[in-house]
């Protein structure tokens, strides 16, 4: 019998892994070279933490100074892009086929300095033939939720080679 425990993966270079297996079948269009990671979580700083199939997936990031504005806070612009790519490879895995998003609601509750450690998950809410529905949380070093997020996801056809 499984248990979430069994199928509970930890750590950024066994997630990646896991995300690499599970592209290995899905084909890319012409003039497309599939980078995972890919770019935008490399230059988030994202790191994997935890990711439990078809349920959640967790990574935490230490804020850099250039996410910072002029008082040092974290400018929410790059919290909302940790969100969604925190969010895209869940859909992926989920769907198993690409998705889109559709749309990302954020809600910034608190603020977040510069040189802070933030944990991001994101969670399914459910999980549809064509969409999917998120939700994620992100709670600082004192564990206090700082910012929240929901999306709609689309599931795309497979691309055609």
């Amino acid at each position: 019998m499984d248990t979430e425990s069994d199928n509970v993966i930890k750590g950024h270079e066994q997630i990646v892994a896991h995300v690499i297996a599970a592209f290995d079948d899905l084909p890319v269009p012409p003039g497309i070279r599939l980078q995972l990671p890919p770019p935008s979580t490399t230059t988030l700083a994202l790191q994997y933490e935890k990711f439990v199939p078809g349920r959640s997936i967790s990574a935490t990031v230490e804020i850099p100074p250039q996410y910072g504005n002029v008082m040092g806070i974290l400018q929410g612009g790059f919290i909302a892009a940790m969100f969604d790519d925190l969010m895209a490879p869940l859909s992926y895995l989920t769907a198993k086929n690409p998705t889109t998003s559709m749309d990302l609601t954020t809600h910034f509750l608190r603020p977040v300095f510069v040189g802070e450690r933030v944990t991001l998950t994101a969670t399914v809410q459910k999980a549809g033939r064509t969409a999917i529905y998120l939700a994620a949380e992100a709670h600082n070093e004192k564990n206090k939720l700082v910012a929240t997020a929901v999306s709609t996801l689309q599931v795309v056809g497979r691309p055609q080679t």
